[in-house]
């Protein structure tokens, strides 16, 4: 049996909700096993919602995690999806 090596590739995008049309306010990305962040202007990213970088093959592997009831965000970053892409490696 012979065994197809897999790379993942993560991608996360930061959101002010966990709306999957809303506005990426955020991106990096691990690729080929190094750490990037997205192009400077938010204009060059790659993705503008969740939803784009779903359609175009990105799975997610973690939704955001909310506050507890009531609780309080001290970053300003609310929301952040993590998605995998699987390619051979």
């Amino acid at each position: 049996m012979s065994t197809q090596q897999v790379r993942q590739d993560l991608l996360f995008l930061q959101t002010p909700t966990t709306w999957l049309e809303d506005k990426v306010i955020g991106m990096s990305m691990v690729e080929d096993g190094e750490l990037l962040d997205g192009p400077e202007d938010p204009a060059d990213w790659p993705y503008k919602t969740v939803l784009e970088a779903i359609r175009d093959g990105w799975r997610i592997i973690r939704f955001p995690v909310l506050p507890p009831s009531g609780g309080s965000m001290d970053s300003h970053v609310f929301c952040e999806f993590i998605l995998e892409k699987l390619r051979p490696g």
